[in-house]
């Protein structure tokens, strides 16, 4: 079966938007107007120096908007091609940033509790994992049908382990049955073999086919701005992501041995 080949399209500078360029500079007024609302408010309530429970939270949240905010900042600063809102990673980064200034705000006012927002943040930096795993994959597209169906299966289990995952992220139940430790390790093995397989698949392809290389994605060039945050965040990313590891491990074993002497107690 023969194989369609497109020609790429050159690898130009991608031109603003202009819609999108509006939008950025409003949302940026945005940004400077609360920033300065908080600084006032900040300063107001150390000057009347009564520091109460309701005042520490008012300052924790203008902390926390503090923070979130020139984050949220400094990547639409970095982005001078409009990127967010066209590619998957720096527009996960915007949304998590934002899912996270509201979780952290609600647990300061315990809304929700602290622990919950913690959870939150560390299930934060397990999608942004799989978002920069996604975006490498989607790197290795060529146009062969049967690689492409390897790499979207890929993704797909992918999505299908952190979504398995978020249950034992968020702790929703204190003891889990050692069978879900056990269907999150099977998601993990047939995502790495998937993996593998599609890139066996694509090297026999460009190994017959080697005009198929021409066909892969042209990469959007980075600025350097933006390349900085995204090392940083994957730097973060891969400390918690190898923490989070040695502690579903333990969990695992933990539930296992648990289970193991309640069925061994059944018999006395």
């Amino acid at each position: 079966m023969t194989e369609t080949i497109k020609k790429p399209t050159p690898n130009a500078i991608p031109t603003p938007s202009p819609r999108l360029t509006k939008l950025k500079t409003a949302f940026l007024y945005v940004l400077i107007g609360g920033l300065a609302a908080s600084a006032i408010i900040s300063v107001v309530a150390l000057l009347m120096g009564h520091f109460s429970s309701v005042l520490l939270k008012a300052l924790l949240t203008i902390f926390v908007f503090f923070t979130h905010a020139l984050f949220i900042l400094a990547i639409l600063w970095a982005d001078r091609y409009n990127q967010v809102g066209k590619l998957l990673l720096p527009t996960a980064l915007l949304i998590l940033a934002f899912s996270n200034l509201i979780t952290t705000t609600l647990g300061t006012w315990e809304v929700i509790s602290g622990a919950t927002a913690w959870r939150a943040l560390g299930l934060y930096f397990l999608i942004i994992g799989a978002v920069f795993v996604i975006t490498g994959i989607l790197k290795l597209r060529i146009v062969h049908q049967t690689t492409q169906i390897a790499l979207y299966t890929t993704i797909g289990l992918i999505a299908a382990t952190v979504a398995t995952l978020a249950p034992w992220v968020l702790q929703i139940v204190v003891n889990f049955d050692p069978l879900y430790f056990r269907i999150v390790a099977a998601l993990s093995i047939l995502t790495t073999a998937s993996f593998l397989i599609s890139l066996i698949l694509r090297g026999i392809a460009l190994g017959h086919t080697p005009a198929l290389k021409t066909t892969a994605p042209v990469s959007q060039p980075i600025p350097g701005g933006l390349l900085a945050i995204y090392i940083v965040v994957g730097v973060l990313t891969s400390f918690v992501w190898m923490g989070g590891f040695v502690g579903f491990v333990a969990s695992g074993v933990e539930a296992s041995t648990s289970h193991y002497y309640t069925d061994s107690n059944r018999y006395y």
